[in-house]
């Protein structure tokens, strides 16, 4: 924790400690005397009586109209202020032996002690987030509880030498103690603005209709409220009549002093281990799991230990341990809501639960005795345990929607909904037809029933949707539709109808199909060859296939290719050798066919020859996807090139989402078990690729072991790299590449441990969990690292914890005179874009390098990305992404007055001032002036429009260039470079705007420098 954020705790944290302290000795001694008056002034059969009124009373406080939080009338100053004058007024009647003052004071008290805890929560809820939380909390318990052990001992002291209502008297001085603490509090976090106009009880009643985790949530309170009076009514049954007045209070000041030596220990030396040892659930559920065995052993001796236990673990329960796990079960709910639903519950609902206890108990009268109470209780505990069962889902849901995790549930269809999507199948517009098509098929709707309207569809696209649903669905008796679309229908339907048409009906097929042999039409003639093979026409279709074949090259581009999609959809492994040279062939678009073919017919045999393919720019697709309609068969071929390292690198790095779309136990296997020592991006490819496989495919077993391995790698990583990060920001700046890439090689670590519990938990929850971590937003943040902490166990925790808790972006700058040390490591590194980086460093500073390895980055390629350092339209992106920037970027030259470009040119690339000045110029007119490390021609190169201006050296300038076809090939490999052009392309815009308020001058607008920049890059 820095200087900065120690000092603001300290605010915010001492005087809220010692009002807790303050307010719960004067709790504890005004909560003391009152019961002893009680007890002592009346029989035990009044007490579900004052549970009732006890209860409406703080019902209606909870219910009075809430004014501003910083009004007077909210201060916990004045308030305490006030409740002890009140107090000081009551003592007197006490004093005096009357009965009725003893009762207000109990009433007082109880309704007090609730109303004011609820404002002092909401108040510590505003001031800390859900992280901070289960610190303060459990500390400010833990202090209050030192309170309740002074308050104990003053009871014993005062009982015995001035009595009870001398104990009254000095609990009003500590009510005033605990206001004159709190007037120095300070609130440094807003407190959450309301969102409606509307009181906070109807706002809560609104978010418990709509909230599942609210209403277990309610039901929670209600049952601990009802568990706590019948504990409270078990003991005074057991204890009535055996002790004076004064005794009475000496034993609840003993029992007072107990728990409050029992609630600090737990506090400070406890509470916050087993948090983090057993969640949050697991937490609460220590209080059933406990009271339930006493309750027991309470029936079975009537010695007074067991009651007396009970009794001090239902006020530890109710000081200690409770407020702490539930307030932090607040942390989940909106921050609109928060305080609407505290009131709610820990007002009204909670003392309705009093009132249920209440009522429950007049109504049984003199059968409340010590057995049935004592059952009673053991049935409570059996209830909150289920409540806690079914609380936990809904709490990680509440998290989830805090982070933006949450998911969507799928709605089934009702009867109008049917009704619509098959009015939707007589749409003259296909996307409607076809979008209706796709939603019938995943609600398992018939479709054979609207065959025929589909089949006489105007659009193609329907007709030939619909011939492949005839196909697939076996129906026969579309056989005349298919034999006219064969005859009179459009191309693609047309070609789709004969294949149909010989598996639906041979026999006509067979009369109509052998004419087509020798049709001109080649996609009609090829779909005959192939529909005509498993019939009686085979060797006619044979000779007319080898005729086809037997053209090669010479044939038309369209006919090579329709032929080379027919060996595709014939699946027979005896084609092959015909296959093979069209994935040689000279035109791009018939290699991709074949490449195609090679996945539909199933031709394992040719998968090593669609490896190269991975790496070509227009035949990248198709090879992904032909590689994993492949399935199993090439997942061993694809685990060897994974862990190849003399394989090409780029054909590697392709290879993860192969394996990901193939989607199998064995493919998930393959990525799990990969090379432990590897390129770096080729790791979080690797890790990328398992998190969506295992979204998508969550019936996959994982090696939990395997996963914890690779967790731990990923945080030797951070411990390796974090120390060097925060030298070399002090050493060279946040913005030097070398600074740079080690702090995207800690992201891609933290990020892949976030992949990697996405195996062991749910994977779309770790995904947000990091974006938040990663993030900006601090109470986002929290509620993140709260959910990770419900949703996983100690040992996964612990893997992550250094990386999460201490977040390297987050750490202050290191010490300087560490740079030489750092990089002759770094120089000897495995990642080869790390080491680059730190060799260029090194040769600029005058140190001896290391000798050069195999698979070195080029010095040309290194010195074009040290090129491109300040750059800002790169300054978003990792690091290896501007490598490869810098691996497709030619340096050009312009003299002065030189033309780059004249407006009208094709968009065809990207220019990076490397030296000199250039002006963009439209219609002769001035627009803007660029100098080194800016960029222009960005919006050509996204869309390939005209260039809008002329572009001209102002002086002799040296750039780099970026062509566009490079560039857009790149992009489909890593579609994060766009992060940083969209924001260069905001900011040149803004200037534009800029240049047009000054036309009158005619100056000229200079881009923004890069300091300038930085707070405009939203």
């Amino acid at each position: 924790m820095s200087a900065q954020e120690s000092q603001s705790w300290g605010h915010r944290m001492w005087p809220a400690a010692t009002f807790q302290f303050a307010l719960i000795a004067g709790v504890t001694q005004l909560k003391t005397a009152a019961n002893a008056l009680v007890l002592s002034r009346f029989e035990s059969h009044t007490m579900p009586y004052l549970y009732l009124v006890g209860a409406l009373l703080v019902a209606t406080l909870t219910l009075l109209p809430r004014k501003e939080p910083h009004a007077p009338s909210e201060s916990l100053s004045v308030l305490t202020g006030v409740g002890g004058l009140v107090v000081l007024g009551l003592a007197v009647g006490v004093s005096m032996g009357q009965r009725i003052p003893a009762l207000v004071l109990y009433l007082f008290v109880d309704a007090f002690t609730t109303f004011l805890s609820l404002r002092f929560w909401g108040r510590m809820a505003s001031a800390f987030d859900a992280r901070e939380a289960r610190r303060a909390f459990t500390a400010l318990n833990g202090v209050g509880m030192a309170g309740g052990m002074l308050g104990g001992l003053l009871v014993q002291g005062l009982a015995e030498w001035l009595g009870t209502a001398a104990i009254v008297v000095s609990g009003a001085l500590s009510l005033h103690a605990a206001g004159v603490a709190f007037h120095f509090h300070h609130t440094e976090a807003p407190t959450p603005a309301r969102t409606r106009h509307l009181a906070p009880s109807v706002a809560a009643w609104e978010y418990l209709a709509t909230s599942s985790y609210a209403r277990v949530l309610a039901a929670l309170g209600v049952s601990f409220a009802v568990l706590s009076s019948f504990v409270d009514y078990l003991f005074r049954l057991r204890v009535e009549r055996t002790l004076s007045e004064d005794g009475l209070a000496a034993l609840f000041g003993s029992l007072q002093l107990w728990i409050g030596l029992l609630c600090v220990v737990f506090q400070l030396l406890v509470a916050e281990w087993l948090l983090k040892r057993l969640g949050l659930m697991r937490y609460l559920a220590l209080l059933p799991a406990v009271m339930a065995p006493l309750a027991v052993a309470s029936l079975v001796t009537k010695d007074l230990w067991p009651v007396h236990l009970l009794r001090l673990l239902e006020n530890a329960v109710n000081y200690s341990l409770l407020p702490v796990g539930v307030q932090l079960l607040y942390a989940a709910v909106p921050d609109s809501e928060r305080e609407a639903l505290r009131g709610a519950v820990d007002g009204l609902l909670r003392k309705g639960g009093t009132v249920l206890a209440g009522v429950l108990l007049i109504g049984v009268g003199r059968a409340a005795d010590g057995v049935t109470m004592a059952l009673a209780v053991v049935g409570l505990c059996g209830l909150l345990g289920m409540l806690l069962l079914r609380l936990r889902p809904a709490y990680v849901e509440a998290l989830g929607e805090q982070v933006g995790a949450h998911g969507e549930d799928d709605e089934a269809l009702g009867r109008e909904d049917r009704r619509l999507l098959v009015e939707a199948l007589g749409s003259s517009a296909p996307e409607r037809v076809l979008h209706a098509l796709d939603l019938m098929a995943e609600e398992g709707l018939p479709l054979r029933p609207h065959l025929p309207v589909l089949l006489h569809h105007t659009h193609e696209r329907v007709q030939e949707r619909a011939v492949s649903l005839a196909l697939e669905l076996g129906a026969t008796e579309t056989a005349p539709q298919l034999e006219q679309l064969v005859t009179q229908g459009l191309r693609r339907p047309r070609d789709s109808a004969v294949w149909a048409l010989a598996k639906l009906a041979p026999e006509r097929a067979e009369v109509l199909l052998p004419p087509l042999l020798q049709n001109p039409d080649m996609g009609l003639r090829c779909a005959a060859i192939g529909a005509l093979l498993s019939t009686k026409w085979r060797a006619a279709a044979l000779v007319s296939l080898g005729a086809l074949t037997a053209r090669g090259a010479q044939a038309p581009v369209s006919d090579r290719r329709e032929v080379a999609r027919l060996f595709g959809r014939l699946k027979d492994p005896s084609y092959v050798p015909m296959l093979t040279p069209f994935l040689n062939d000279p035109d791009s678009s018939v290699r991709r066919m074949a490449v195609r073919s090679v996945g539909e017919g199933g031709y394992v045999k040719l998968a090593p020859r669609l490896l190269p393919f991975l790496t070509w720019r227009e035949e990248r697709r198709e090879a992904r996807e032909s590689l994993a309609a492949l399935g199993d068969e090439v997942t061993p071929m694809l685990d060897a090139t994974l862990n190849d390292l003399a394989a090409p690198l780029p054909m590697r790095l392709q290879v993860p989402r192969v394996l990901r779309l193939i989607g199998t136990p064995a493919a998930l296997h393959a990525l799990l078990f990969s090379n432990v020592r590897d390129d770096a991006r080729l790791h979080f490819r690797i890790g990328a690729e398992l998190s969506r496989l295992r979204d998508e495919h969550p019936e996959h077993p994982v090696d939990e072991d395997r996963v914890r391995e690779a967790l731990g790698r990923r945080r030797d990583v951070y411990r390796a790299l974090v120390e060097p990060y925060r030298d070399l920001r002090s050493e060279l700046g946040d913005h030097s590449l070398l600074t740079r890439v080690v702090g995207d090689r800690l992201d891609q670590a933290l990020e892949l441990s976030f992949f990697l519990l996405g195996l062991l938990h749910p994977p779309q929850v770790m995904r947000r969990v990091h974006q938040q971590v990663a993030g900006q937003d601090a109470r986002r943040r929290a509620y993140a690292l709260e959910l990770l902490e419900t949703l996983t166990n100690e040992e996964d925790r612990k893997l992550v914890r250094e990386q999460v808790e201490a977040h390297h972006r987050d750490l202050p700058p290191g010490t300087v005179g560490q740079l030489e040390a750092h990089l002759a490591w770094l120089c000897r590194s495995e990642d080869v874009v790390l080491r680059a980086c730190a060799r260029y460093v090194a040769g600029r500073i005058g140190m001896d390098l290391p000798p050069s390895r195999e698979g070195d980055m080029s010095q040309a390629t290194v010195q074009k990305l040290f090129l491109l350092e300040e750059v800002h339209v790169f300054s978003q992106n990792d690091v290896d992404d501007v490598a490869a920037v810098a691996a497709i970027a030619r340096e050009a030259r312009f003299r002065a007055g030189e033309r780059v470009y004249s407006q009208g040119d094709p968009g065809d690339a990207l220019y990076v001032i490397i030296e000199g000045v250039v002006d963009a110029i439209s219609n002769g007119e001035h627009l803007l002036r660029m100098r080194a490390k800016e960029t222009f021609g960005d919006l050509s190169l996204l869309d390939g429009a005209p260039r809008p201006t002329d572009a001209v050296a102002v002086e002799d300038t040296r750039v780099l260039v970026i062509d566009r076809r490079d560039f857009l090939d790149l992009l489909a490999d890593r579609p994060e470079l766009l992060t940083g052009f969209f924001r260069a392309v905001a900011q040149q815009l803004r200037a534009v705007i800029k240049s047009s308020e000054l036309p009158q001058t005619g100056a000229l607008v200079e881009l923004p420098t890069e300091e300038q920049k930085r707070p405009l890059a939203g």
